[in-house]
């Protein structure tokens, strides 16, 4: 299982230009492949929050309370001042999970579903992201959860998380995900030509529709920002986000393809 890595982008490139200049800087080329996806949609945070707290007022348990520990652990980075602020004048704690970590024998319920409390945690689903991914890339099965979380309009290179585990089988994962009560929203193709450079996986990504661009990832933000430099592009030209706005920048909207494929190139 692998965690967090730190990734930018850089939009509409010269593909053989860049595949001329990362070899002359020493990049080892690993592979080229077509790739398939699935993505799969994560509750919101609001239905997890209220799920769990009718979990609670049924069985009076320390692991539902546990539950909503986990889920405000989650969000907790999205919090804003004017909410955390509530948290102290309510609960006596800006931490509200540390709040019922502390109380969790003697816990108010009544204050974790004040209609106030309730609208926070709702409000926080426009400020963090959750996505299963499954990707086969060629023998390799890969099963990414990925996150977004800022309390920021732009979110920045560390607002970007993911854990990362392998499988056997691309149709026995679907399977077991879909089973877990998660559906695939889009099925979806890219090319890659993939190459590693001290430490840092440098990735040409084709989709349909959209021009060339890099991604580059590492463990580094300051590494990560001088490898682009060296392939002449300034931390000011470099991008932090998803597949999915880079195609909202084109003026396509994603939710409205159940399928992105090189056949709706043709």
């Amino acid at each position: 299982m692998n965690y967090q890595e730190l990734e930018i982008k850089i939009l509409n490139i010269d593909k053989e230009q860049i595949k001329k200049k990362l070899l002359e800087i020493g990049a080892k080329f690993k592979q080229s492949r077509i790739q398939k996806i699935y993505t799969y949609d994560c509750y919101s945070p609001i239905l997890m929050y209220k799920l769990a707290l009718g979990d609670y007022k049924i069985t009076n348990s320390k692991n539902s309370l546990q539950k909503i520990i986990n889920i405000i652990s989650y969000i907790k980075p999205t919090f804003n001042q004017e909410e955390k602020e509530y948290f102290k004048e309510s609960f006596g704690y800006e931490e509200i999970d540390k709040y019922i970590e502390e109380k969790i024998d003697n816990t108010d319920v009544s204050k974790l579903e004040d209609r106030k409390m309730l609208k926070i945690i709702e409000d926080t689903g426009n400020r963090f992201f959750k996505w299963i991914r499954l990707r086969q890339d060629g023998e390799k099965v890969e099963i990414t959860i990925k996150y977004i979380y800022s309390n920021k309009a732009n979110y920045q290179i560390d607002d970007v998380k993911e854990i990362e585990i392998n499988a056997d089988n691309f149709e026995v994962a679907n399977k077991l995900i879909e089973e877990m009560g998660y559906y695939r929203k889009k099925l979806a193709e890219k090319k890659r030509d993939s190459y590693s450079y001290q430490g840092m996986d440098i990735e040409i990504d084709e989709w349909p529709l959209l021009e060339p661009y890099i991604e580059i990832e590492g463990t580094n933000i300051d590494k990560i920002y001088e490898l682009a430099n060296l392939l002449g592009y300034s931390k000011e030209q470099t991008r932090v986000m998803n597949t999915e706005d880079v195609y909202l920048e084109k003026g396509i909207d994603l939710s409205k393809y159940e399928e992105m494929t090189f056949n709706i190139q043709k």
